[in-house]
């Protein structure tokens, strides 16, 4: 009996490729002026225009990790039938989300004989959705919970993540960059090319200074460091500014005419310390 996969909502996958691929997401939440907001709810699309303007209009946007209980309460039922559960997490450098994920699975374990297995992706947004399609299809092939989780933890660091913000005072705000580095950034009118190291914390791998020039070192690094650059799989994810995306995706369509390119926004909880602006690429390549 095939096992089920989970992921969170920082997965980045649109509803219906959810529901193709049958995969059950444990929602991430945010607050926003004391109100707080699920950061997925089954069928219904993310208001991405909606959450940006709020951030340009100067609310601030807190996430919340997803607790332990919920996890509890999202797994057992799984493990009573008697199938194996393999989850998915948002990085553990930027969230505390996977270690709840394991205190649950060490509990949950321990009574039944089906098992969860958490898979910390070291990745977010697409970069989480590209490992959570993967795993589906390695699931549909065939292949039993412990393969699949196996597969991942081996070949997570090929997942490759090159991203830019508008304002560098969202990933200084949530603690996702160091505070000397964005004010650096400001002052300077840089724009850092960051990405997902090894550990899957944000790090800065080149000042650029101008737009146009960081969409052009963008395209490169994907032409640089994808696997099969020419027939690859290129996620493009953005804060609100789809006009910067399209640019990029016709860039990378010129040059990789036969790559598949996906566009989408970015989800609440990556966006929130991205802010308004932000774009990423994100697809499988060379180890970090």
């Amino acid at each position: 009996m095939s096992f089920i996969l989970f992921s969170d909502s920082s997965c980045n996958l649109p509803c219906d490729m959810i529901a193709q691929h049958d995969v059950r997401i444990v929602p991430l939440s945010y607050n926003i002026a004391e109100e707080t907001y699920s950061c997925y709810e089954e069928g219904v699309p993310f208001d991405s225009k909606g959450f940006f303007d709020r951030l340009r209009a100067g609310a601030l946007a807190r996430t919340s990790l997803i607790n332990t209980d919920t996890f509890l309460r999202a797994f057992e039922p799984i493990l009573r039938d008697g199938r194996d559960i393999v989850y998915i997490s948002i990085s553990s450098g930027i969230s505390g989300t996977y270690q709840s994920a394991v205190l649950a699975a060490e509990e949950l374990n321990a009574r039944y004989a089906a098992q969860v297995y958490p898979v910390d992706s070291l990745s977010a947004s697409l970069g989480e959705g590209f490992m959570v399609l993967r795993a589906a299809q390695m699931r549909d092939a065939g292949a039993n919970a412990p393969a699949v989780a196996e597969w991942l933890r081996e070949n997570r660091l090929s997942m490759c993540h090159f991203l830019a913000v508008d304002d560098l005072g969202f990933l200084k705000r949530g603690g996702r960059l160091p505070a000397m580095a964005a004010a650096i950034g400001t002052v300077l009118n840089l724009k850092p090319l960051m990405y997902f190291d090894a550990h899957g914390r944000v790090a800065v791998a080149e000042k650029v200074r101008g737009k146009n020039r960081i969409l052009r070192e963008m395209a490169a690094r994907y032409t640089q460091k994808a696997l099969q650059p020419d027939e690859g799989e290129i996620g493009i994810v953005h804060g609100d500014c789809a006009e910067d995306a399209a640019q990029l995706a016709a860039q990378l369509r010129t040059e990789h005419p036969h790559a598949t390119i996906r566009v989408l926004p970015i989800e609440p909880t990556t966006g929130a310390h991205a802010g308004p602006g932000s774009l990423a690429v994100i697809f499988w390549g060379s180890e970090r």
